[in-house]
């Protein structure tokens, strides 16, 4: 695993930027399919479900490019488009889980963050 680990990112972080990007790959292209599959789908909102899932699989795929990369900034990035995601998800209708998951991304983002800041010989985590 730690062929994919960006330095300064720890492993931790790697693992939850490929949950989450395979994840919002998987839910974007369901939901891209069949909008009816679209969390909290309403009958009649095709084209909102659509949005729906090209937000996921955008940001879904935006989270595994930056691991592929192995770049802390390109973490930062994606964590931070992720973050704004929840955030939309959150303003909308308060849900726990959202709220969680948003703050695990912000830790992520302040430490990806910390990473690109960091000079070079401290990086190594």
């Amino acid at each position: 695993m730690n062929a994919i680990k960006a330095d300064g990112v720890p492993l931790v972080i790697t693992i939850f930027a490929v949950i989450m990007g395979l994840g919002g790959t998987v839910i974007g292209i369901s939901a891209l399919v069949d909008p009816t599959s679209a969390v909290n789908f309403v009958d009649g909102a095709d084209d909102l479900a659509t949005s729906w899932a090209g937000r996921n699989l955008g940001l879904g795929l935006a989270m595994l490019v930056a691991v592929a990369m192995r770049q802390a900034g390109a973490y930062a990035a994606a964590f931070a488009g992720a973050i704004c995601r929840e955030l939309s998800d959150v303003l909308v209708e308060f849900n726990v889980a959202f709220f969680v998951i948003m703050l695990i991304e912000i830790v992520c983002l302040a430490i990806c963050a910390r990473a690109v800041l960091m000079p070079e010989e401290r990086r190594a985590v």
